[in-house]
């Protein structure tokens, strides 16, 4: 250092600056022989070769430049340079070197690789001309970019479209100096592309974004001309629609309506193509096509109109129509009339209420015409009754308007035969003309049936004798005497009483004494109560009857009141004995008792395996959590990455179980809590992000940008059902790809309409099985357990949970093409409540230095939390019971409680009342049971907040910040 010209004073000042300074030779491969304390800290203790060449420096690059920019070990850093020749050493000079402290943007190289690269044509300009654009200009305009460049923008602009365009120059866009419009630009071999633009000026100069929209406006364009042609189509005529370009030579059209002209094959459809094509040149000088082509014995008329599209190219508009399904119709008309006149049912038709003009053959067979015989007037039907005025004043009445009752009259026919018939008629109108359609029906059976039944009435009374149980009669009258006044023998056998003894059984006492005294007020007071309020009674009591076991039967008696002219009041009622039933109903109590405990046997079973299980996943899953912490190597993280995706799987399964026990026995419900919905959907997609990639799949978040949204919901169920639709896509995925999409649908000021969707390219699920997808422990084959793993529990939790937040989830899907589930749900959107950030006294709390008390009984998870806790940098004091806790927070100051709720000595529960008593101190349960089973017991013992095992440090460590937060900020 001496010899080249620095004093021990100079160096040391260098030395010790925070500025990297470095000295290298000025001949290949430019050793760096003296750097400062900031160069070796940053850079040179990762440096093998100590040379500019190491750094991969071509000096020969930056002779006039002062400045470079340096890149190592994945950092940038920007250096001073000054040459030999310029300070008349033979060294180079590097100095004022700083860290770019670029926060995720992308590199220089990269941004350039985004402009070459992009879809969208990019362009800068000053004024109206253009100084730069990408690449994608060539395949949009067809021009290499360098032709364009220093040539005016608005001499490529459409003359239609060149007004608009000046005018936003002219105005640099407005206000906001932003604008967005739609031109058409010419290409370079001919013709325009349509371009939707979008233009931001700063000063002279302006930065434009162009999307080639050519292919939607031709499309729109087309579908509104070929729309407005069709409408041209003669009705009931069979048609396709098509656009001809003349210059290209091609034609589109429906190929499936060209089965109707017999052009089912290429062959056959070219030939048509060129029939219409050969019509079309021959008047290719006239704006429109309007003639006939025979086509395969069919004689199709043909219309074509010449159009211009939006880019300038011509194209023919048309359709080709056979009017042979229109003969088919009329056809189909007459075969209509043919069956109208065959109708087995006797029809007739007149022109008003006059003149007959259809006469079926049924009716002419009915009313005994001859075949030279017709009726043309319906006034000549008179003839046929006993009372011709009878016919006539009901024509009169619907001639009229009138709403009549169908006639029922007898007649006498033309050949003599007496009927009785039911005519009934209905109108309409056609063609400006009033139509009357009559029916004639033959009751004449009818009533003889009808009078058959009234002999049988002694039938009925018979049966009423023989059905089981008794039928009454109980009249109420004016004096409140109660008398039966009709009773069945059926009475005998549900009172237990003789044949005999039912003669006496007329006043109601008599009945009265046999009831069970325990029932019978209860018979009493319903009996009232229905003849209070007229309404029917039914009522379930007992009677004695000593040749039955305990000396008692079952009687179910019902009874319909009705009130007489007279003042009267009447019950028809029956009884019946429903000894066997009530023997039953309490069979089927008994074992409903006997499954509520098994019920609640099975959920203790549940709870207990959860606590169990999630005990050592706790341990797992925290030791992973530190062992990711300790920068392992690669081999080791993906390692630690699949027991950490093990883990989670397993607690997914765990928790399947626990949802599934909850749902079923009612007991699951959905929080309305604020969360933001585009934070929800990142940390899912985050959180999945490991399993895409183990699985090989690709997956891709598609969200709204509208949903940046705070909601009211259930965060914890709406992340269960996407994890659970992601992980079953990605399960049932293999190098493929995955696509969740969230779209805002509806949005008003107090709620939103949020659509989700899960789309993969897997295996797909044939028609058959995708009800079943969504049952209880189900799998489409029992070769899906062992090949994709799971419970079958998954999609069945996600349906419930989807309808106990009133939406229910759709499912489409293709045997090897994939499948899409999908749902809609409304938020409630939350107020506006200012900042969330809480201050205290002015400043925001320090949370870099915290001490905690650990109540933990179980050594390994005090390990593992213990080593989570001294990650964060804080320290701790871990108690076994909660009695100790007890004891500690009286002894030592602490921040926060960690509190583990099965505990012995002490719970948590009854450690965190005493705790309460002593001191508002932050406390947060720690358990590995159901959240719901314990959230009521966690609430009223004074508890600040709740984590559930195993232990997710990153949500504890948010937990501890808000619990201390919120004491604060009370305080």
């Amino acid at each position: 250092m001496k010899d080249r010209g620095i004093n021990s004073t100079f160096k040391k000042i260098i030395y010790e600056s925070s500025e990297m300074v470095f000295l290298a030779d000025d001949s290949y491969p430019y050793n760096i022989f003296y750097a400062n304390e900031s160069f070796e800290d940053q850079i040179g203790e990762t440096l093998q070769d100590r040379s500019l060449a190491g750094l991969g420096l071509d000096i020969s690059n930056y002779i006039f430049k002062e400045e470079l920019l340096l890149n190592h070990d994945g950092k940038e850093f920007l250096f001073k340079l000054e040459l030999p020749e310029d300070n008349g050493t033979n060294y180079y000079l590097f100095y004022k070197g700083v860290e770019l402290k670029t926060q995720g943007l992308p590199s220089n190289r990269e941004i350039q690789e985004f402009f070459k690269r992009g879809l969208d044509i990019l362009a800068v300009g000053q004024h109206d001309y253009l100084t730069y654009l990408n690449d994608a200009v060539k395949p949009i305009l067809g021009y290499d970019a360098e032709e364009l460049i220093d040539t005016s923008l608005c001499s490529f602009v459409h003359e239609e479209d060149l007004q608009k365009v000046r005018k936003i120059w002219k105005n640099k866009g407005g206000n906001d100096k932003m604008a967005f419009f739609h031109t058409r630009i010419k290409q370079k071999g001919g013709g325009y592309s349509l371009l939707e633009c979008s233009v931001q000026f700063a000063d002279s100069h302006f930065y434009l974004i162009s999307r080639d929209q050519t292919e939607f406006y031709l499309e729109r364009d087309l579908s509104k001309k070929l729309l407005s042609i069709q409408q041209q189509v003669p009705s009931l005529s069979d048609s396709v629609s098509f656009n001809l370009d003349l210059s290209k030579g091609k034609i589109n059209w429906d190929k499936e309506a060209l089965e109707k002209f017999k052009a089912e094959s290429k062959k056959e459809r070219k030939l048509l193509f060129e029939k219409i094509l050969h019509k079309i040149e021959t008047d290719s000088n006239k704006l429109k096509v309007d003639g006939n082509l025979n086509w395969k014995g069919q004689d199709l008329k043909l219309v074509a109109e010449k159009t211009e599209l939006p880019n300038g190219r011509e194209v023919w508009i048309g359709y080709l129509a056979d009017d042979s399904s229109r003969q088919e119709l009329l056809s189909e008309k007459s075969l209509l009339e043919s069956f109208l006149f065959r109708s087995p049912e006797p029809l007739m038709v007149s022109l008003g209420s006059k003149k007959i003009i259809h006469c079926n053959e049924a009716a002419r067979k009915l009313l005994g015409l001859e075949k030279e015989t017709t009726f043309e007037d319906l006034s000549q039907l008179e003839e046929l009754f006993d009372e011709t005025e009878i016919w006539n004043d009901w024509l009169q009445q619907i001639e009229k308007g009138e709403e009549v009752q169908p006639l029922i009259a007898p007649i006498l026919n033309q050949k003599g035969k007496p009927l009785t018939l039911e005519i009934c008629y209905t109108t309409f109108e056609e063609n400006s003309n009033h139509y009357f359609l009559f029916s004639f029906k033959n009751i004449s059976e009818k009533l003889s049936l009808e009078k058959t039944l009234e002999e049988s009435s002694n039938f009925l009374i018979n049966l009423t004798e023989q059905v089981p149980g008794g039928l009454y009669q109980l009249v109420l009258d004016k004096n409140g005497g109660m008398n039966f006044s009709f009773l069945s023998k059926g009475i005998t056998s549900v009172l237990g009483i003789s044949e005999s003894e039912i003669e006496e059984f007329t006043d109601i006492s008599s009945t009265i004494s046999k009831v069970h005294p325990q029932d019978l007020p209860h018979v009493i007071m319903t009996s009232v109560a229905s003849a209070r309020k007229l309404e029917p009674w039914q009522c379930q009591f007992r009677v004695k009857d000593e040749h039955q076991p305990g000396g008692f039967r079952w009687i179910l008696g019902a009874a319909r009141p009705q009130t007489l002219e007279n003042g009267d009041m009447v019950w028809y009622g029956y009884l019946t004995d429903i000894s066997k039933q009530k023997e039953f109903e309490a069979k089927l109590d008994e074992a409903r008792q006997t499954a509520e405990k098994a019920s609640q046997i099975k959920s203790d079973f549940l709870s207990m395996i959860s606590h169990e299980l999630r005990t050592p996943l706790n341990a797992i899953s925290g030791s992973v959590y530190s062992l990711l912490q300790e920068n392992p190597s690669n081999s080791q993280k993906n390692t630690l990455n699949t027991i950490s995706f093990a883990v989670d799987n397993l607690i997914i399964m765990i928790n399947d179980l626990l949802d599934f026990q909850k749902i079923e026995a009612g007991k699951l419900s959905i929080e309305k809590a604020p969360f933001n919905l585009t934070e929800l959907v990142h940390q899912v997609m985050k959180g999945l992000s490991f399993h895409a990639r183990d699985s090989k799949n690709s997956l891709n978040l598609h969200l709204d940008s509208n949903l940046d949204l705070e909601v009211k919901g259930d965060k914890t169920r709406l992340s269960q059902i996407l994890n659970n639709l992601i992980t079953n896509a990605l399960k049932f995925t293999h190098e493929g790809k995955v696509d969740l999409t969230v779209k805002l649908l509806k949005k008003n000021t107090s709620q939103v309409k949020v659509y989700f969707e899960v789309k993969d390219t897997g295996i797909g699920i044939a028609p058959e099985h995708q009800d079943r997808i969504f049952n209880d422990f189900d799998q489409i084959k029992p070769t899906f357990s062992t090949k994709y793993g799971g419970t079958g529990l998954g999609l069945s939790i996600t349906r419930k949970l989807l309808n106990l937040m009133n939406s229910s989830i759709q499912l489409e899907s293709e045997t090897g093409k994939g499948s899409r589930f999908y749902f809609e749900i409304d938020f409630d959107l939350v107020e506006n409540e200012g900042p969330k950030n809480v201050i205290l006294n002015g400043f925001n709390r320090d949370f870099s230095s915290l001490h905690l008390l650990m109540a933990e009984d179980n050594d390994v998870n005090a390990l593992v939390l213990g080593k989570i806790i001294k990650k964060w940098g804080y320290t701790f004091d871990r108690v076994p019971n909660g009695a100790l806790a007890v004891e500690a927070v009286q002894t030592k100051k602490y921040d926060c409680v960690l509190m583990d709720i099965q505990m012995p000595v002490m719970d948590g529960f009854e450690a965190t009342v005493e705790i309460k008593k002593i001191m508002d101190i932050p406390v947060i349960a720690l358990t590995a049971a159901a959240k719901l089973e314990i959230m009521e017991k966690v609430e009223s013992c004074g508890f600040d907040g709740f984590v559930a095992k195993p232990i997710d440090a990153a949500e504890l460590l948010k937990r501890i910040k808000e619990v201390i937060s919120e004491k604060n900020h009370n305080f």
